[in-house]
């Protein structure tokens, strides 16, 4: 299996454990979820799209098998102990263990081995899917995910990758890319290129393959939003569009983080450091309130550029503008999200600086302070046809 054959189509302890799969959800009469499954011993997390439910789970509670009323696809996690196998051979053993067939291959996702294969096996009916294996921080035990639909569904291979794909198996690197977007673009080498900043220019580099990963990212993500349009939890699916979009372009965007604020946020602190974070932040968004903007002119495309395209000059929109704002003053350690609005189709960067202004009460009571992207104005400012709290969904990147 090469990275190229998979990817061609998409170019355009075994002890009882009680209580330890710690499940964060929204509860509606069965057990359906819309937030992140965390394991809080082993130190992995899945963000998985909306509505799965817990068909089954084994009584040591090691594996669990998830199903969705909408969408037939099936999700599969388990930890298992392999002390003699790295993660190519443990996701083979399982593999064998149901009959299903398939290539398996190995890289390094964050520095660290992995399995990855896509498959076909004969259950009760023919069915097709991917899988993968990582380490976990106990020694010799790994998570393996199985995700699959049948065989006639191969509409759903796009679900199925971004479900896969949602995986993190140490927080550290919980905004980088994810475990089967690493594997399909591995790095190609920087590529330099500068931006001007309030008159500053700034030598900074992507690496050659992330705007096209991340474009590949946004397509992925928003082919599973659309199966939401009419969902009840079309609300949550729209946050963790944003969420796997961000995670994606944050990831590449680090090097160029690190540049721009070693440039701009020194000579801030030094000439009046009580005001540096404003004014760094000031300085971010009024810089990309200057990018040419575009949006999308079919709805079969997603309106959102991806980041290291805006970045290197592209065209952009304001969902793309507020999230780069986000990433650069998360950067920071100042803590950043957005804002998005269907009734109004706009988006906004809200920010956690005290400085005077018009601000959005995050769902954890803290009151961030609004920044405009599109119109040339500083933060704290908001148009009064915008200003209804109600009509906006805050889309929180902390952990």
């Amino acid at each position: 299996m090469t990275r190229f054959q998979l990817f061609k189509q998409y170019s355009k302890v075994s002890f009882l454990r009680t209580g330890l799969l710690f499940i964060l959800f929204i509860f509606s009469f069965s057990n359906v979820y819309a937030e992140k499954i965390t394991d809080r011993d082993f130190g992995f997390s899945l963000d998985i799209p909306e509505g799965f439910e817990i068909a089954d789970y084994t009584e040591d509670g090691m594996s669990y098998f998830f199903s969705h009323p909408n969408i037939p696809v099936t999700l599969v996690m388990k930890i298992t102990e392999e002390k003699s196998k790295n993660a190519s051979e443990v996701l083979k053993t399982n593999l064998t263990k149901l009959n299903a067939k398939g290539d398996t291959d190995s890289f390094n996702w964050n520095g660290t081995p992995c399995g990855i294969s896509t498959f076909t096996m004969t259950l009760d009916d023919n069915y097709f899917g991917w899988a993968v294996t990582a380490p976990l921080k106990i020694q010799n035990y790994y998570v393996l995910l199985l995700c699959y639909a049948p065989a006639n569904q191969k509409a759903c291979e796009q679900f199925i990758i971004s479900t896969i794909n949602s995986l993190c198996i140490d927080s550290e690197f919980l905004n980088t890319p994810g475990i089967i977007t690493s594997y399909a673009f591995p790095p190609e080498g920087r590529k330099a290129f500068s931006v001007n900043i309030g008159g500053q220019q700034i030598k900074t580099s992507l690496d050659k393959s992330d705007e096209v990963a991340a474009k590949f990212v946004i397509d992925l993500e928003y082919a599973v939003l659309t199966l939401y349009a009419n969902h009840k939890m079309w609300k949550e699916a729209w946050q963790r569009y944003y969420r796997m979009i961000y995670r994606d372009n944050a990831g590449r965007l680090q090097q160029t983080a690190g540049d721009i604020y070693n440039a701009l946020y020194p000579e801030l602190k030094k000439s009046k450091p009580q005001d540096a974070d404003i004014k760094y932040a000031q300085a971010l968004l009024s810089w990309v309130q200057t990018f040419s903007y575009q949006r999308a002119a079919s709805k079969n495309e997603s309106d959102l550029t991806s980041l290291p395209a805006s970045i290197s000059g592209k065209v952009s929109d304001c969902d793309s503008r507020s999230m780069l704002v986000s990433v650069l003053l998360n950067y920071t350690g100042i803590d950043t999200a957005i804002v998005i609005s269907r009734e109004y189709s706009h988006a906004m960067v809200v920010t956690d600086i005290p400085a005077p202004g018009q601000t959005f009460t995050m769902e954890d009571g803290r009151e961030y302070l609004f920044g405009e992207t599109t119109a040339k104005i500083t933060w704290g400012m908001i148009a009064q046809n915008h200003a209804d709290r109600t009509k906006w969904i805050p889309v929180s990147f902390r952990e």
